[in-house]
């Protein structure tokens, strides 16, 4: 059994026994271990706040701290759909996915790795929007397994990233009007471009501009930000739509500034819940050599 697949196993087991607030302080005491534990993780965190905060602020390892947390609470949360947990999810601007689709060319729900994205392809299938996300696939099937099972309790359809004819797959959700869920912060494929993230260049995926160009479809920026165990808030922008009167690749730097800006409004007010290991960008940050 692998580390981090036995750190799944506890977590799950967590949320299926525990009740909310409980199954949260057990999350957080075990995300404060590898907190402490994790120099690698937690350095590449701090980097990353340091983009949104600022690399002198003085609540960088405060937030990241947090952030462990966070992503400790992400999963119990998401563990919690096994036990039909009663989530309450307000909405605000559903609107704007409604008129995305009115259009007859389907949706593309963009977020990041913030808040609970794989909760917020459920919010959009609760609200009964047919959704189908493009996942990345874990390295251990079990896990594979278990996320898979998870997001088809919660009525969201799986194409995996980089499988054979996931294009294909997802130009054919978008031509029946349905929404497409991706996730735009970061590349795993190698098809990227650099574009400026919270003021540093970084590489951007180029799927969903690519989608958005190629189908017709608008991108519609959504978060789901968790507010308190078990209790989260959808948040839908007003749809970006693809313009066709100009050259390809012009045409999809545009569309990506436009979701970045959105997605640097996100980021910039719940720096906490951007859950994100890996270092976005090289911003000269040098992070804290211990704890604190």
């Amino acid at each position: 059994m692998t580390r981090r697949y036995a750190g799944y196993c506890l977590l799950r087991w967590i949320s299926r026994w525990c009740p909310p607030a409980l199954t949260s302080w057990m999350a957080d005491r075990l995300a404060d271990g590898q907190w402490r534990c994790s120099a690698v993780d937690r350095e590449a965190v701090e980097q990353n706040v340091a983009l949104v905060l600022g690399a002198s602020n003085p609540a960088i390892p405060l937030v990241t701290r947090s952030i462990f947390r966070n992503f400790a609470r992400y999963l119990v949360d998401f563990f919690a759909l096994e036990r039909g947990a009663a989530f309450q999810i307000e909405v605000s601007g559903a609107e704007h996915l409604r008129a995305a689709l009115a259009k007859g060319r389907g949706a593309i729900a963009l977020t990041a790795h913030a808040g609970n994205w794989e909760l917020a392809g459920v919010a959009v299938r609760r609200l009964g929007f047919p959704i189908t996300a493009v996942a990345l696939s874990h390295d251990d099937p079990r896990v594979n397994h278990l996320f898979n099972q998870l997001r088809a309790r919660g009525g969201v359809r799986v194409i995996p990233l980089g499988a054979s004819g996931a294009w294909r797959e997802s130009l054919a959700v978008l031509r029946r009007g349905e929404v497409l869920g991706l996730l735009g912060d970061r590349d795993f494929t190698g098809h990227s471009l650099q574009a400026p993230l919270l003021g540093a260049a970084t590489m951007i995926p180029k799927g969903p501009p690519m989608l958005s160009l190629r189908s017709g479809a608008p991108l519609v920026p959504i978060f789901l930000i968790r507010e308190a165990p078990w209790a989260f808030r959808l948040h839908v922008e007003p749809p970006i739509w693809p313009s066709a009167n100009m050259p390809p690749r012009e045409a999809i730097r545009l569309l990506t500034r436009a979701y970045l800006g959105v997605f640097e409004t996100y980021l910039s007010r719940w720096p906490d819940q951007w859950l994100v290991f890996q270092r976005i960008a090289n911003n000269g940050f040098r992070p804290s050599t211990s704890p604190r």
